[in-house]
């Protein structure tokens, strides 16, 4: 349930709002849906490095402009053997990992917070 609610609301929003707008979208669903840290981490994280990468690629595929190859030889700095679709991927590698991170933080923060301020009896 944790993982279809940060995967629509996630997607939905990511459309109007800016890049971090999957934190607060996990921050709430574990809040409202996490059982334990170890779910609440995981999914989020997981959910959020889908979203991104599901993402990354709509948008290299539909624009077709290039942009995409372009930051990767930033990223691997022109290197012969990252050209291509390899410095893509690492790219997109790059962004899930950045996205997990901070899916995954901030879902284990709303579950703490609901601890914090309402104590299990």
């Amino acid at each position: 349930m944790l993982f279809l609610f940060i995967l629509v609301v996630g997607a939905l929003l990511s459309f109007i709002g800016p890049w971090w707008v999957l934190a607060p979208v996990c921050f709430v669903g574990c809040w409202w849906l996490s059982r334990c840290a170890r779910s609440a981490f995981w999914q989020s994280a997981g959910t959020s490095a889908l979203l991104w990468v599901g993402y990354g690629i709509y948008l290299h595929v539909s624009t077709g402009s290039g942009l995409a190859a372009q930051v990767a030889g930033i990223f691997t700095g022109s290197a012969p053997w990252a050209a291509g679709t390899l410095g893509i991927v690492l790219m997109m590698a790059l962004a899930a990992l950045v996205a997990a991170l901070v899916g995954g933080f901030s879902g284990l923060a709303g579950l703490r917070m609901r601890q914090l301020l309402r104590p299990a009896h």
